[in-house]
């Protein structure tokens, strides 16, 4: 764990982030793994993008807790075939839910880390700089 290394915390953010993204692009309609990964990067500007690994077992908790039906579509002849997946009623309650915490949380974390933030880290640098000088 690397405290200093922004990719740390893009990545804490994106786990937490990712569930209510992928709600998101569901309550827009029925998509496909690759689909949905495609509209997490347009909707966030490359910001907050799962990979594979991380957007598939999200999808399969929302299948198991009913979030989420899945179907699969097979798009050409001799083509694979692809899991569609499709928010259900409960689906859209989860994301409307999720939606009313984030909104009501997000001012409160921004206050935190934009309030003096400028001067809070000049006062930790200053206070840093005194400790080491002893």
């Amino acid at each position: 764990m690397e405290l200093t290394n922004p990719d740390y915390w893009k990545s804490l953010i994106n786990i937490g982030f990712t569930k209510i993204l992928v709600l998101k692009v569901l309550s827009c309609g029925p998509n496909h793994g690759y689909g949905i990964l495609r509209e997490l990067k347009s909707i966030t500007d490359g910001c907050c993008v799962p990979t594979f690994g991380s957007i598939y077992p999200i999808l399969k908790e929302l299948t198991k807790h009913g979030y989420v039906e899945v179907k699969e579509d097979k798009q050409l002849k001799g083509a694979q075939k692809r899991r569609v997946y499709t928010l259900t009623e409960q689906g859209l309650k989860a994301y409307e839910t999720a939606v009313e915490a984030w909104r009501s949380t997000i001012p409160y974390i921004y206050k935190a880390i934009e309030n003096n933030e400028l001067i809070f880290l000049e006062d930790i640098k200053t206070r840093l700089s005194n400790k080491s000088n002893k």
